[in-house]
């Protein structure tokens, strides 16, 4: 096999790792809103603390154009690493709210809210959800 051939083929099997089922680490800064699909995490500028969001472990909200008893929630499950602990933590957010909840993390507040609100008659896939997160230091 030629120089040229071997360096086509290990430069596509390095795409096809690269471009698998990773997702994205950004950086984020204290107070500014990132927004995560799930698999992402965000490693906080200048702490040592890291944030991936896991999964949507429900979402009972009570979708636009219809008329429910009780508003429902959603929750999320985020994965924490502080120094050298690693924590999970789950975060609600109740439906039919236009604030944020915050959710208390040792000096660190975490207020967020999930995107997208349910619709009548349609499915939400795994690969729409966003978690929209903002880490302030206490």
């Amino acid at each position: 096999m030629c120089v040229r051939n071997l360096f086509i083929v290990t430069l596509l099997v390095a795409i096809s790792f690269a471009g698998g089922s990773c997702h994205s680490a950004g950086v984020a800064v204290l107070g500014e809103e990132s927004a995560l699909k799930i698999g992402d995490s965000i490693i906080i500028e200048g702490e040592e603390l890291q944030i991936k969001f896991l999964e949507v472990t429900g979402d009972s909200r009570c979708p636009k154009g219809v008329t429910c008893i009780w508003a429902g929630e959603v929750s999320c499950m985020v994965e924490i690493k502080y120094q050298e602990s690693i924590n999970r933590l789950t975060l609600t957010q109740p439906g039919s709210t236009d604030w944020p909840p915050e959710r208390s993390f040792r000096e660190y507040k975490l207020a967020y809210h999930v995107e997208p609100y349910p619709v009548a008659g349609a499915e939400i896939s795994e690969d729409e959800y966003r978690l929209h997160l903002t880490v302030v230091k206490r």
